[in-house]
Order: structure tokens, then C-alpha cells, then sequence
């Protein structure tokens, strides 16, 4: 999976799923169950066993290898905030027990494709949704941000359980999502506003209280960093695709509110998508004044993309228009994927592709 062309192996990815999906012979019976388990497999197998790969491999490396030198009552005894627990301990027993950064990764890719492939089979087109994912949510975040990725796999998880109305779970998932990555309790206000009107003070007092927990307790220690680096310091860290990425989920809104009647119609969590929406919308305009900080808050929004980009046809009464917006879709994402390979900032970080199996 590492000989041949560089980037072989990210078209794969993209490419498997989508012409399983564009077939005229379907599985039936268990035969599904096993090609998603199939490709679960081969996308654990991807992420997990990359090697040198991402744009923050080194890092990684570099930051956490002190934790051969704790025993483990210390690690979990740290009281440092900006500590990762989650992430730590399975470092931790990685750097100890089995082979350090790599299964390391395993694991953070074993939570991030079991939320990923549980919203993808949740959606009437469950290929679009995944082909959807490939080009940024799997390739980027899931290669290059390992503890965000982690993160988001969990929330991926609750949403689901969140649009089932199984709210408690939502919240459990962004706790333990939260262990990984402290940004993760970002999405404490999202699951509130939509299961409450914030009609009455009540509700509002406790948004607010929520909120400023979430805010506070886990992103306090950052703030002076967030302003220096992405404020006050003009030379600081930027991230030059930051506007591309959150306008793709703006299209993604523009098409949701567009189909905003039909929509509630047929299913009956568009409040939460519409929260989505208006929270993307908002983000855009300020990529341009603080452009990382949005990019990284941005990315627990991208499962919006695989929702309303796989339901969207089934709410198009014309099978031309509907076909045409899948191919839409579908061009839309293989753009997407060629332009970040080719010509993308950071995307020399990535290729070529390397397993450690294949070294």
C-alpha cells in the first residue's frame, strides 16, 4: 500500500466507496454488514499503521514521550488542564506494552471510524455520506489531528444518539470525547439548544452555565496562547485553508435551509441541522480574523456535511435532478480531494503514503 504513486492510496479511499455505491448489483442479506466491516478494517488499517504521516507526526512523538518515565497513578493523577486524560492513558499503556505512536493510533482510529461508519449507515445513501467524509474528515483530521480525531469519532457517535433522543448518551460521548480533546465540551451548548427552547429563563440560565463551564474550566488555560498566537500576533499560526473548509460547510447549510420544508417533512431533527447551519454561517467571516482557531473549532461540524449531503436526494422528486446532484456532490468532493493533494499548504506532510507494514 505504500509502492506506486504517492497518492494511490488516498484515491483508493475515495474511490472504493464510490463505486461500490454507483454499482448496479447490490448486496443483500448479511453480505453488507461484512463490506462495511470489511472497509471499517481497511480504514483502521490506514490510519492506525501510517508512518510519517500527518502534519503533526513528529509532534506527537516529540511531546508525549516522557510518559515512559511515569507509572501509570501518576499519569492519571496529573491535574494540568490542558492534559488530554484520555489521550494519555492510552499512550501510556502504548508506550509500555505494546509499540508506542502506532498503537497509539489504532485505537484513536478504531473510535474514529466506529462513530464515522455509525452516522454513514444511519443515512439513506450510505455510500455518499462516506464518500463525503473521505477527501477532509478521514484523510486530514483523521491523519493529521489524532486527538481531535478521537474526539470527533465519539460526537459522531452521540449525534446519533442525540437525533434518537437519547440525550444522556449524547452528553456521555462528549465527556469521553472531551478525555482526548478538551475542545469536544464545545458541544455541550449545541446538544442543549436543541433539545430545549431556551423559551423560559430557566432554560436560558442553565445554556449559560453550561457554556461557561464548558468554556471556562477546559479553555481558560488557552486563552492567553489563542489571543497571542491568533490575535495580537499577526506572524503568528494561520491556517490558509481555513475559509475553503468552513465554506464547505456553509454549501452544506445553504442546501439544508434550502430544503428546509421538505426537510422537516421527512425527518425531524432539522433543528439540529439548522443549528449547524447558522453556526458555520457565523464562522465564515470570522475565518478571516482568526483563522486556526476556527478551523480546529470547525471540524466537529464537518459530520453535517455526510447528513445533508446523503439525505438531500431523497428529498428531490426528480430523478434527473436528483442524479445530477449526487454526480454534483460526488465532483464537488473529487475536486476537493485533487486540489488539497496537488496544491494544498500542508498536504507535502502527507505523501507519500507510508504503512508500517510495507517499510
Amino acid at each position: 500500500m505504500a509502492g506506486g504513486k504517492p497518492m494511490t492510496t488516498y484515491w483508493l479511499m475515495f474511490l472504493v466507496p464510490m463505486l461500490a455505491g454507483l454499482s448496479p448489483w447490490k448486496a443483500k442479506g448479511a453480505l453488507p454488514n461484512v463490506q462495511w466491516f470489511l472497509y471499517g478494517f481497511l480504514l483502521i488499517f490506514i490510519l492506525g499503521l501510517r508512518h510519517e504521516v500527518g502534519g503533526d507526526w513528529s509532534n506527537y512523538i516529540d511531546n508525549f514521550t516522557w510518559l515512559k518515565e511515569y507509572k501509570f497513578l501518576e499519569v492519571i493523577s496529573f491535574s494540568n488542564l490542558s492534559l488530554d486524560l484520555g489521550y494519555l492513558i492510552v499512550y501510556w499503556f502504548s508506550l509500555h506494552y505494546l509499540n508506542g505512536i502506532y498503537a497509539t493510533n489504532i485505537i484513536c482510529a478504531a473510535i474514529f471510524v466506529s462513530g464515522l461508519l455509525r452516522v454513514c449507515r444511519e443515512m439513506p445513501i450510505q455510500w455518499l455520506a462516506l464518500c463525503v467524509a473521505i477527501p477532509y474528515l478521514v484523510i486530514v483530521v483523521a491523519m493529521g489531528y489524532t486527538r481531535q480525531a478521537a474526539a470527533i469519532g465519539f460526537i459522531m457517535w452521540g449525534l446519533i444518539d442525540l437525533i434518537k433522543g437519547r440525550q444522556i448518551r449524547f452528553y456521555i460521548m462528549v465527556l469521553l470525547g472531551s478525555l482526548f480533546h478538551k475542545t469536544a465540551f464545545l458541544m455541550l451548548p449545541v446538544g442543549f439548544l436543541y433539545t430545549n427552547s431556551l423559551r423560559n429563563l430557566k432554560d436560558l440560565i442553565i445554556f449559560i452555565i453550561l457554556f461557561g463551564i464548558a468554556f471556562l474550566a477546559f479553555l481558560a488555560d488557552r486563552i492567553a496562547n489563542l489571543v497571542h498566537f491568533y490575535i495580537t500576533d499577526t506572524g503568528g499560526m494561520e491556517s490558509s485553508g481555513a475559509f475553503i473548509r468552513v465554506m464547505m460547510n456553509v454549501i452544506s447549510a445553504s442546501v439544508f435551509i434550502y430544503f428546509r420544508k421538505a426537510w422537516a417533512e421527512r425527518y425531524d431533527d432539522g433543528k439540529l441541522w439548522l443549528i449547524f447551519s447558522v453556526v458555520s454561517i457565523v464562522m465564515l467571516p470570522l475565518t478571516i480574523v482568526i483563522s486556526t482557531t476556527i478551523d480546529r473549532m470547525a471540524l466537529y461540524f464537518l459530520p453535517m456535511q455526510l447528513v445533508i449531503l446523503s439525505r438531500t436526494p431523497s428529498l428531490i422528486k426528480s430523478t434527473y435532478v436528483r442524479t445530477l446532484f449526487i454526480l454534483s456532490v460526488l465532483f464537488l468532493y473529487i475536486g476537493a480531494l485533487f486540489v488539497w493533494l496537488n496544491f494544498g499548504t500542508h498536504s507535502s506532510n502527507w505523501l507519500p503514503y507510508q504503512n508500517l507494514f510495507f517499510l
